[in-house]
C-alpha cells in the first residue's frame, strides 16, 4: 500500500470521538496507578522487614510504571480538552504532511515508549532475579549484575525511544492500537506503522509474556521437584511472600493482553482507519484501563496481599494514632484543670 493510499484511508472520515466512559477509565487507572507507586514508594521506606533485592527491583518497575501512569494521564487530559474542530483540521493536515504533531503529544510518546519498555525489563529482571536466587540457593543479583539490569533496563528503551524521535514516528496515532493518548504516528504506510508499534512496545511486550511465563513455570517445577516453598530460601534474601512477585506474570497479562489483541487486529486489517466493531470496541474499554494501571495492580499484589508488609503499615499507623492522642493519665489532668 502506497503512502498516499494510506494517508487517505486515514483522514477521508470524520475523526473518532471516543465514549466518554473510555477516556473517564483511562483518567481512572492513571490516577490509581500514580496513588499506588506512591504507596509502593512509601512502604519500602517504611517497612524493612520488606526491604530485600526483590522489593528494591519492585521499585524501579514502579518508578517506569509511574512514569507510563503521569504520561498516558497528560495524553488523556490533552484528548479529553481538545477543541473538535482544531481536531479535524489537524488530522486533514496530516493528509498532506505527517511530519506533523503537536509537542504535548511528542512528548508524551516518548516518555511512555521509554518508560514502558523499561517496564517490560524490570518485569522480567524480577523474575530473573528470584529464578536464580532459589537456584543457586544465594543472592543472585550481587553488584555486578544490578549494573547490568540498569544498563539493560534502562539503557535498551532509551535507544529505541530515541530511534523512533530521529525517525520522527511519535505522535498522534488515533487510536490505532491505543486510548486516548499518543504513540505512533498512524499517518505513516500501514506496514510502517505496525513495524514501528512492534518496535517500540509491542513486540517487546509479547515478549514479556512468554519470557516470565517459562520463568513461572521453571520456578513452580524447581519447586515442586525440590518440595521447597519461599520460607525455606529466607536465609538466601527471599521472603515467603516473595512468591508473590511470581505472579507478576499474571497482573501484566491481564491487564495489557486486550491492547495487544488490537495489535494483532491491526496487522490484518487492510487500512489504518478505524472502524470499531463492538469486539474491538470491549477491548478498548479494557484497554483503556489496563494500560495504565500495571503500578496499581502491583500495590495491590505487593502492599495489600503482602502480610507483612500490611501488618507493618498498621501497626505504624496504630503507633501514630496513639502517640498523636493524650493518654488515660493526661486525658484526666486535662479534665481536671478545665474543672479548676
Amino acid at each position: 500500500m502506497s503512502s498516499n493510499s494510506s494517508n487517505e484511508n486515514l483522514t477521508s472520515s470524520v475523526p473518532i470521538s471516543l465514549p466518554t466512559v473510555i477516556v473517564g477509565l483511562s483518567f481512572l487507572s492513571c490516577c490509581l496507578s500514580i496513588i499506588g507507586a506512591v504507596v509502593i514508594f512509601a512502604t519500602y521506606c517504611l517497612v524493612n522487614v520488606a526491604k530485600n533485592q526483590t522489593r528494591r527491583f519492585l521499585v524501579y518497575l514502579t518508578i517506569a510504571d509511574l512514569m507510563t501512569a503521569v504520561g498516558n494521564l497528560i495524553g488523556v487530559v490533552r484528548y479529553a480538552l481538545r477543541e473538535e474542530t482544531e481536531y479535524i483540521l489537524e488530522r486533514k493536515e496530516m493528509k498532506y504532511n505527517c511530519t506533523v504533531t503537536d509537542s504535548v503529544c511528542f512528548v508524551q510518546s516518548a516518555v511512555t515508549t521509554f518508560s514502558t519498555l523499561a517496564s517490560f525489563f524490570w518485569t522480567s529482571i524480577i523474575m530473573i532475579h528470584i529464578l536464580m536466587t532459589l537456584i543457586t540457593q544465594q543472592e543472585w543479583s550481587k553488584l555486578a549484575n544490578r549494573v547490568i539490569y540498569h544498563i539493560v533496563s534502562w539503557g535498551v528503551p532509551l535507544v529505541i525511544t530515541f530511534l523512533a524521535v530521529w525517525f520522527d514516528v511519535l505522535g498522534e496515532d488515533f487510536f490505532i492500537t491505543t486510548g486516548p493518548w499518543c504513540w505512533i504516528k498512524g499517518c505513516m504506510e500501514q506496514e510502517k506503522v505496525i513495524n514501528w508499534m512492534a518496535l517500540t512496545g509491542k513486540g517487546w511486550e509479547v515478549a514479556t509474556y512468554f519470557l516470565t511465563m517459562t520463568f513461572y513455570l521453571i520456578i513452580k517445577f524447581y519447586m515442586c521437584k525440590k518440595s521447597l516453598r519461599f520460607k525455606d530460601r529466607s536465609q538466601n534474601h527471599l521472603r515467603e511472600e516473595d512468591e508473590l512477585y511470581i505472579m507478576i506474570f499474571f497482573a501484566i497479562i491481564i491487564l495489557r493482553v486486550s491492547g495487544t489483541i488490537r495489535f494483532f487486529i491491526a496487522m490484518f486489517k487492510t487500512s489504518n482507519i478505524q472502524k470499531f466493531d463492538d469486539a474491538e470496541r470491549g477491548l478498548l474499554y479494557i484497554q483503556s484501563f489496563g494500560d495504565s494501571a500495571q503500578a496499581f495492580a502491583n500495590c495491590i499484589l505487593f502492599c495489600i496481599r503482602d502480610t507483612a508488609v500490611r501488618q507493618d503499615i498498621w501497626r505504624k499507623i496504630r503507633t501514630c494514632v496513639r502517640c498523636g492522642s493524650p493518654d488515660e493519665e493526661e486525658r484526666a489532668r486535662l479534665l481536671q484543670t478545665a474543672v479548676n
